[in-house]
């Protein structure tokens, strides 16, 4: 089983991060793990348009369960 979503990622290699708890805390994080993934990329061009972020490009991301 495999899904596709999608990160933004900024133009130094940084990854779009947000809090789970508090929706005001987001930044760029240079570490994939904490990468957010957006379910859609419309969800992923909405958070694009804030300009703080208009620069970064939008990346597939494939997620695949293993066993």
């Amino acid at each position: 089983m495999k899904r596709i979503m999608y990160v933004l990622q900024g133009e130094d290699g940084s990854f779009y991060w947000k809090s789970d708890s508090v929706s005001s805390m987001h930044g760029l994080n240079k570490d994939f793990e904490h990468a957010y993934l957006f379910k859609t990329k419309q969800g992923a061009e909405q958070r694009k348009k804030l300009p703080c972020y208009s620069k970064c490009i939008i990346k597939e991301v494939e997620l695949k369960l293993v066993k």
